[in-house]
């Protein structure tokens, strides 16, 4: 990262890189206005790890060294990690550079030095260059990659593009500095937001939660600049969906209520809808029987009601919601309207949904065990797990865990199902 590039090579922090002292390194950039929300951001860690990391916890892992002089722009070789770009690469001779790579490739693929013995050099890495100036078309290029990377995510979990789009990431935040026209702008900022909101999806669904957070933090911050009122209740959406599978119902019913009013105040009833089946799921969970109905009621009223729809909305379709509300029910013990709506919702699903199908079905498995339907139980827990054994995904193994306690009150009929989840739990 150019912002930093001028740090680097400072006496004490040059001293502090060859030791791998990163917490010095750390410090030396807080001392000099560096706020350690950003570092934790840039270097996509938690806050409290920053800290620690001050405070003397030290930094071995091979990967995060490389994550930390990689987003940080720190060369490699002042970290003493494999390759590194020389200050003097750019000065070779370019017949030079086309000798060693032939007598690279010579010797890869023959076996023996045909061309002479190539030099062993280090690898020239360089940060992918960004325009001056950013227009409507460079925009179009980053939903793009976003439509890209969220259809891989939905066919094959987050573990595949976690890493892609965070890359993509650092290359985007760069954009976001570059000349541009006002009309240009708040477009930029939306895309940039919900990179890190896919960022951040993947990240959950890979179960790292403070990654997670800190991605929908961020996207939070670019639209409060551009005042994206729709987009930050969607934001408040995706946080509320990582407490309801990983904190108390009371805590993700507080981050929808808190973005339902901004959902009321951008004039788009299907987003109002997004965030009420969720609430629905929380009073459901806390056994609040009537408020969850009045919540499913207003969710489906208001998702066939017209108004505002962006393309980032899309994807809560009928599916989805038919997906929520079988939840729910499911949560009240309404097993026959849980069976219905499950069911539904994977006949309109299509083949690119692996993700969200997977889902559907370990929760409608549940619903069968746990109304006394063993035969079916059984018949669509194991549709449910083969689908999961193909996926890249730590959320849907987690998914399975209801299914598993339905299992095992199943007696022998259902001891298979027990032994398949927890082979794929691993």
């Amino acid at each position: 990262m150019d912002r930093f590039k001028a740090y680097w090579d400072r006496p004490e922090m040059r001293d502090a890189l060859a030791c791998r002292d990163i917490g010095t390194v750390f410090r030396l950039l807080v001392e000099d206005g560096v706020a350690q929300r950003e570092i934790a951001l840039i270097t996509s860690q938690n806050q409290s790890e920053i800290s620690e990391i001050i405070g003397g916890r030290q930094v071995m892992a091979y990967e995060l060294l490389e994550r930390i002089a990689l987003s940080l722009g720190i060369p490699r070789g002042y970290l003493g990690l494999e390759y590194d770009v020389t200050h003097h690469s750019s000065e070779r001779d370019e017949c030079a550079k086309r000798a060693s790579f032939l007598a690279h490739a010579a010797e890869t693929v023959v076996g023996q030095p045909v061309f002479g013995r190539p030099a062993r050099e280090g690898h020239e890495h360089e940060a992918t260059p960004v325009p001056s100036r950013v227009g409507p078309g460079d925009v179009e290029i980053l939903n793009r990659v976003l439509r890209d990377l969220t259809v891989l995510e939905s066919r094959f979990g987050g573990g595949l593009v976690l890493a892609a789009v965070e890359g993509q990431l650092r290359w985007a935040r760069r954009l976001l500095h570059a000349s541009m026209r006002d009309t240009t702008r708040p477009a930029l900022f939306e895309a940039v937001a919900l990179l890190h909101r896919r960022a951040s999806s993947a990240a959950f669904d890979m179960r790292r939660l403070d990654q997670a957070r800190n991605h929908l933090l961020a996207a939070l911050e670019l639209t409060q600049e551009t005042k994206n009122l729709p987009l930050q209740a969607m934001l408040f959406y995706c946080a509320g969906r990582m407490e309801q599978y990983h904190g108390p119902p009371d805590a993700a019913l507080r981050l929808f209520q808190f973005g339902y009013p901004v959902a009321l105040a951008s004039r788009s009833p299907r987003l109002c809808a997004l965030l009420e089946v969720r609430e629905a799921r929380c009073h459901a969970v806390m056994g609040n029987r009537e408020s969850a109905e009045r919540s499913l009621s207003l969710a489906v009223e208001n998702f066939h009601a017209e108004g505002e729809l962006p393309d980032w909305l899309t994807f809560f379709d009928e599916s989805e919601l038919l997906a929520a509300v079988g939840v729910t029910w499911g949560e009240l013990g309404a097993w026959d309207k849980a069976v219905a709506a499950l069911r539904r919702s994977l006949r309109q699903r299509g083949d690119g949904f692996a993700l969200a199908s997977s889902f559907d079905l370990a929760e409608l498995a549940t619903c069968h065990l746990r109304s006394g339907d063993v035969d079916e139980g059984v018949r669509v827990a194991t549709k449910s797990l083969d689908l999961v054994g193909q996926l890249n995904s730590k959320r849907a193994r987690d998914r399975l865990e209801p299914l598993e306690r339905a299992a095992r009150r199943g007696g022998s009929e259902t001891l298979g199902v027990v032994r398949r989840i927890t082979d794929v739990r691993g």
